[in-house]
C-alpha cells in the first residue's frame, strides 16, 4: 500500500484507489475501501489538514487486513504528515 498526501484548505480528506490488479475479486476491493474509510474516520482528528490518497499497489496474496491499514495511518500520524 502507498499513502500520498497534499496540503489542503479544508480538513483532512480521503481518496482510495483499489484496482483489479491488487485484488481481482470485487469483494476484496470493497473490503479494502471500507477498512481504509473506517480507519480514516477513527484517526482523522489526529491527522493534519491534508488530502490523503491510499493506493493498493501490486497484487496482494491475501485478503485486505485492518491491521495493515491501521499501521499505515498510525505511521503517518507519528511522522506528523511530512
Amino acid at each position: 500500500m502507498q499513502l500520498h498526501s497534499m496540503p489542503s484548505d479544508s480538513g483532512p480528506r480521503l481518496g482510495v484507489i483499489a484496482g483489479r490488479h491488487a485484488w481481482p475479486r470485487a469483494v476484496d476491493r470493497n473490503r479494502f475501501r471500507r477498512l481504509v474509510r473506517e480507519t480514516f474516520r477513527l484517526l482523522q482528528h489526529r491527522l493534519q489538514q491534508r488530502d490523503y490518497i491510499v493506493r493498493a499497489r501490486n497484487p496482494q496474496r491475501r485478503e485486505p487486513s485492518s491491521v495493515e491499514v491501521e499501521k499505515l495511518f498510525a505511521a503517518w500520524c507519528k511522522t506528523g504528515g511530512e
